[in-house]
């Protein structure tokens, strides 16, 4: 099925169905503030993928609502997001085919690794519960950024020439395109609107969910 080596998941919308939790706990963190300021702050949210919650809260608090003690509201807002997606996380569903994908790579020897903006040990945790962290050779989340874990992968021998990733926002596509990966656009959840068509006129592949088609996966792209 595969002549790739190894593969790169993104979590949120590409693993777990799990970007409509987070965008509306972003909301519901901020529920006390001006209406519109949060509206916009949950619209760029949804534009700009792959970001941890800790930059994204940073820059509600410093830049947008401009106030002296940002770091400490960040701080609380973070830790009232982890508590309010903790739970979905462990019972939301998996993108559709994951399951099956991932058995298919195992048997063909397949390394496999996650680069996530989501909190590093917040994954960590919910992949052990679910029983899913054994299926992959690292996970790796925030606060360190997806492109210093990026970095991490290639130390690893993992994201080379012969490595697939799997996102589905636009820093997953220009990560793919930094390192010289595959990429393959996973249309099932994403906010990332534009990301079908940015992706075919790149080369790169769409598609709908997580069930390959037998000889889709080649390194090719």
């Amino acid at each position: 099925m595969t002549d790739f080596k190894a593969v790169i998941f993104d979590c949120d919308g590409v693993i777990l169905q799990s970007n409509r939790l987070k965008s509306d706990a972003f909301g519901t963190v901020l529920k006390e503030y001006d209406a519109q300021q949060v509206d916009d702050f949950v619209s760029w949210h949804k534009a700009t993928g792959g970001v941890s919650r800790f930059h994204k809260f940073a820059h509600f608090f410093q830049n947008v609502r401009k106030v002296r003690n940002w770091e400490d509201l960040t701080h609380q807002a973070c830790e009232d997001f982890g508590t309010l997606v903790s739970k979905g996380l462990l019972t939301c569903d998996t993108v559709p085919g994951f399951k099956p994908l991932v058995q298919t790579l195992h048997t063909q020897g397949v390394r496999l690794a996650v680069n996530t903006g989501g909190a590093e040990a917040e994954v960590r945790q919910v992949f052990a519960t679910r029983g899913m962290a054994d299926e992959f050779d690292i996970i790796l989340g925030s606060p360190t950024t997806k492109h210093r874990n990026m970095e991490k992968l290639c130390d690893m021998g993992i994201a080379t020439s012969d490595c697939a990733y799997f996102g589905d926002s636009e820093l997953d596509f220009e990560l793919a395109k930094e390192f010289g990966l595959a990429f393959y656009y996973v249309a099932y959840e994403s906010e990332w609107h534009a990301g079908a068509a940015v992706t075919r006129a790149a080369g790169g592949t769409v598609i709908p969910d997580l069930h390959m088609e037998t000889g889709l996966l080649r390194n090719h792209i």
